[in-house]
């Protein structure tokens, strides 16, 4: 059966994610050290409480300035907190392949990237119908609950759905519940994937 509906995982497939980038990058914004800015936000569970959907957009700002000493304005921070994200034209161009069908960008991400992505990424955005974020879902991939969470928001079953992730527990999880779901293995190959999908 030809999917109907097609999922795609941010951080690794449609962006390559440099997290050594933000580090350095929020780091100089704050006037501390790369390492500062991993104790305090990853170590901490933080960016994993985000993830999961503890804390508003303003939540994620507000508690960067404090623990960092941020004292930019809300655009510059949503600047370095996208920053790390940088697209992948081969994947984009995968992506408008199937831009006849229902999209969306599924991912375990933050509100405050969420918020910003409309204006410090709109190649990514303006490319998906439906923002699938684990801070609104309230459940991060592998979870059940997150991937019915996402299907929810497109209005599909498991068995309608097409899934494209960088992590193997990720295509595992998706193909258990009945998606069609794929390992990220570059974007020729995962444009071939979707022309023979499209082709069956």
């Amino acid at each position: 059966m030809k999917p109907r509906v097609f999922l795609f995982d941010l951080g690794g497939v449609v962006c390559r994610f440099h997290r050594e980038r933000r580090l350095e990058h929020l780091g100089e914004a704050c006037g501390v050290p790369a390492r500062r800015v991993e104790e305090e936000l990853y170590a901490a569970g933080l960016i994993s409480a985000w993830d999961r959907g503890e804390g508003s957009a303003d939540d994620v700002e507000g508690e960067i300035r404090r623990r960092l000493g941020f004292a930019g304005t809300s655009d510059e921070l949503r600047r370095v907190w996208c920053g790390a994200f940088e697209p992948d034209p081969d994947v984009l161009a995968a992506v408008d392949l199937v831009r006849a069908h229902p999209t969306a960008l599924f991912t375990d991400n933050d509100a405050l990237l969420r918020a910003a992505l409309p204006d410090r990424l709109p190649e990514v955005n303006d490319r998906f119908d439906v923002l699938a974020f684990s801070c609104a879902l309230g459940a991060t991939k592998p979870a059940g609950e997150a991937f019915a969470g996402a299907l929810g928001l497109l209005g599909a079953t498991a068995g309608e759905a097409f899934f494209v992730d960088d992590r193997e527990a990720n295509v595992r999880a998706a193909r258990e519940l009945g998606l069609t779901a794929v390992l990220f293995e570059g974007g020729a190959a995962l444009r071939r994937t979707l022309d023979q999908l499209l082709a069956g």
